[in-house]
This record gives C-alpha cells, sequence and structure tokens, in this order.
C-alpha cells in the first residue's frame, strides 16, 4: 500500500466528483478540508437525501458544491439472505433517473465511489462504464470487508465485484482490514491507499485514572438497536457480572429486548436515542465502550470511546478494532458471539489500575492520529492523484501529477 501525501508534496489542480449515498456527520468535515485545498474543485453527488434507518438531520447549507440526484430507493431487505441474521433493516439501492447528468457537466479528472456497496450502486456503475468515454480516472472507496457468512446476493455478484475492483484505477480504503479485503478482491497494493474514515469527538485523548465513580464500572453501548450489533450477546454477558451498571444508548427494532432486560435487571439503563452534547455526556459519565457487534464495518463508535478515555472492548468483526484497539492496552478484542469472552473482558477492564487506566489513554493518543481528518484528506488526495497517473498513462504518455 502506497504512503499518504506529505504536505510539502505539490498537486497540479484536480476536479474531483464524489458519488456517495448521502452525507453523514461524520463526511463532511473530510469534504470541507478537501474542498479547502488550493487549486482543486470539488463536487459531492449524493443518491438520497438520508437512509430510512437514520435519525440524523438532513444539512442542505453546505461548504462545498453538492447534488442531489433524483432516484428511487429500493428497499432489498428480503434478498439479503443468508447473512446469518434473522433480520435487516439497511439494505438499500438508489437508482437514479440520470446518474451521470452533474457529474459530466461537472467534467472532472476524477470520481471518487464512495461506500460499502459501491459495486452495487447503479450511479457507480455508470459512472466506471463512462470511465473511458469521458476520460475520467475511477476511485472506489472500500469501507467494508468480507462477512463471515456473505448474503445470497453477494455471493452471486462475487464475479462482478472483482471485475468491478480489478478495473478501477486506485482505491482507497477506510483501514487496514479493508484495505487487506479490496487488494484480495484485486486492487493493486501498490495504488491502494488508507484514507480514514473520522469521528465527531474531542481532538486530543481525554485522560482518565480510573473510573467516574469510584468502585463503579460503567459500561456503555453506543448504537442502533439491530440485530448486527449483538445485543442479545451484550446483555447475557453483561447477566454474568455481579456488579456495574450497563448504559445503552440507542433506538431501533430490537428497543423492547433491552427494555425487558432494563426491567429485570435494575443495573442496566436504556437512554435511548441520543446525539450531540447529550451523547458526549454518555462517554464523560461512562467508563469502558463495548462493542459487542456480529458485524460491523468500521464502528465510529470505537474513535469516539477512545477520544473520551474510556477503553473498548470490541468483536473480532469489528474493522477499526483493527487499527484502534492494541489488545491489553486500550481494549480488547474478543470472539464475536461469545458471551463468555466478552463477559471476561468486562471483568478486566473493571479491575484496572491506575496504571493501566494512564497506559490506555496514551496508547488511544497514538492510534487515533491515523484518524485524523489531515491524514484522511492526505490519504484521499493521493488516491486521487494515483487514479489520475494510471489512466493518463493508459490513454498515453504519463502524466505525472506529484513529484
Amino acid at each position: 500500500m502506497t504512503e499518504q501525501l506529505d504536505h510539502s508534496d505539490e498537486v497540479a489542480p484536480m476536479r474531483i466528483a464524489v458519488i456517495i449515498n448521502f452525507i453523514t456527520p461524520y463526511t463532511r468535515p473530510l469534504f470541507e478540508r478537501l474542498a479547502a485545498y488550493d487549486g482543486h474543485e470539488l463536487l459531492i453527488v449524493t443518491e438520497t437525501p438520508m437512509e430510512r434507518d437514520r435519525r440524523w438531520d438532513v444539512e442542505t447549507e453546505l461548504p462545498f458544491e453538492h447534488v442531489m440526484l433524483d432516484s428511487w430507493t429500493l428497499n432489498l431487505a428480503r434478498l439479503a439472505v443468508g447473512s446469518g441474521f434473522k433480520q435487516r433493516f439497511d439494505t438499500y439501492i438508489y437508482v437514479p433517473r440520470r446518474p451521470l447528468a452533474p457529474v459530466r457537466r461537472f467534467s472532472p479528472d476524477v470520481v471518487v465511489a464512495v461506500g460499502g456497496g459501491v459495486w452495487s450502486s447503479p450511479a457507480n456503475i455508470a459512472a466506471l462504464a463512462a470511465r473511458n468515454r469521458q476520460g475520467w480516472a475511477f476511485v472506489p472507496w472500500w469501507n467494508t470487508f468480507a462477512r463471515p457468512t456473505p448474503t445470497l446476493p453477494r455471493r452471486v455478484a462475487e464475479p462482478w465485484v472483482r471485475f468491478f475492483m480489478r478495473s478501477s484505477d486506485a482505491w482507497l480504503a477506510g483501514g487496514t482490514r479493508h484495505a487487506r479485503d479490496v487488494i484480495s478482491l484485486g486492487a493493486d497494493p501498490d495504488r491502494t491507499v488508507i484514507t480514514p474514515l473520522t469521528a465527531i469527538a474531542p481532538s486530543e485523548v481525554v485522560q482518565r485514572r480510573g473510573t467516574v465513580s469510584p468502585g463503579l464500572t460503567r459500561y456503555l453501548f453506543v448504537g442502533r438497536l439491530i440485530e448486527s450489533k449483538g445485543l442479545d450477546v451484550l446483555i447475557d454477558a453483561f447477566a454474568r457480572l455481579d456488579t456495574g451498571e450497563l448504559w445503552i444508548a440507542g433506538d431501533g427494532p430490537l428497543r423492547p429486548l433491552v427494555e425487558s432486560a432494563a426491567a429485570r435487571n435494575p443495573r442496566i439503563r436504556l437512554l435511548g436515542y441520543v446525539e450531540g452534547e447529550a451523547l458526549a455526556d454518555a462517554y464523560r459519565q461512562s467508563d469502558v465502550l463495548v462493542v459487542p457487534s456480529l458485524y460491523e464495518p468500521w464502528g465510529l463508535v470505537v474513535h469516539e470511546g477512545l477520544a473520551y478515555g474510556l477503553p473498548c472492548i470490541a468483536t473480532d468483526q469489528v474493522g477499526a478494532g483493527d487499527d484502534l484497539i492494541e489488545p491489553n492496552a486500550n481494549g480488547y478484542i474478543v470472539q464475536a458471539g461469545s458471551s463468555d469472552a466478552l463477559a471476561d473482558a468486562m471483568r478486566r477492564v473493571a479491575g484496572w489500575t491506575v496504571a493501566e487506566w494512564t497506559r490506555s489513554g496514551a496508547r488511544s493518543d497514538e492510534t487515533l492520529e491515523m484518524c485524523s481528518i489531515e491524514t484522511a484528506a492526505d490519504g484521499f488526495m493521493r488516491g486521487c492523484v494515483l487514479a489520475v497517473e494510471h489512466r493518463r498513462s493508459r490513454a498515453g504518455p504519463a502524466t505525472r501529477l506529484a513529484e
């Protein structure tokens, strides 16, 4: 994998178009930073205002050029079978009426396709198909990895996914696990650049020397209350602990499961959906973040929790764990689906000494450096440079954009 750009590198002006499902509070800061690069022009093309299962407010006043496509929304949850889950809530495809109209008007040097399902987006497929005719380079930003049990559509689509990846000009990857995954699908390691996902969190890690309340360990879960988050495993693991509290922040179809558990165990508290300062308070008043997901392509909550000084216990199916959690230093990695392993890790962190808490904060400071806005923006730009160079080398004599 290639290195990110150094701030001293000079890059010839580029016109960059980004096709993304929708703009989240977490992607906006990155796009703002990219739009601030001198000499470059940026266009963000969104397929929908917001996914139906999300609670974020839709922002229309944005400090960068953006266009929203007129799209039909197809809910394909019923087709997402064979993934090991009984229910699915987040399987959508957006079918725009004129997917490339704003991109053609913008006339970019490179088109970046964002999201875990980049290979299934009609707009992204159209952008790849039009690449030779329009002369732009094409870069998928891969923020997922292979599930332990792939869905039936994913198994059927495997040949297409590999063709889609091999046909691209460069590749961006959210983390090291995503980079390994996209390389296994045919990406060239020399043109694969890690461009980390970023979270809204304190710029410096909050340093702690123990739990908020001496003698009490408060565990925190943050996320949608859906099956893939492993809530049943978390509740079962917590029931094996004699002490401590479990706070659950979120909402979703499994809310009755959590409400029932809270009714049986007064040490469990359901906070409901929280955001902004209320979410920050939940982090500040908690001691340990627990991410028991059965499958989590990345896990922005890992970044958030570590930044607030919480050690993090995550499963081996949480993508962010590979880069941000060092076992026995600032958290633990446990087997997904194992209540025993999760309960054991929760007990271990409850017994930490002051020295272990101090070491945890120091380690989180180091690991979170890879998720800064500057690191993400530099990686993004480096991927675009490599893509444009590759596309021009295929069309004729290579034109170097960066020395």
